[in-house]
């Protein structure tokens, strides 16, 4: 559920087209190795397979439940 946009643009071809080929992820598990604060509404996840793409607000984390 990244917010990032290559991860909306994934989502929005799943929508269009149930068949698309997803990219290729390794098999090894992501998990967030840090984080930083985005002013007062946001942070941005360091992953553990090199990504920092997309800025996660407070809201849209809440939303998650």
């Amino acid at each position: 559920m990244s917010p990032s946009a290559d991860s909306k643009a994934i989502r929005e071809d799943l929508e269009q087209n149930p068949l698309a080929i997803l990219p290729s992820s390794s098999n090894s598990k992501v998990v967030i190795n840090d984080g930083e604060l985005v002013g007062n509404y946001a942070i941005r996840f360091n992953f553990s397979d090199g990504h920092s793409a997309g800025i996660y607000t407070w809201e849209y984390l809440r939303s998650l439940k």
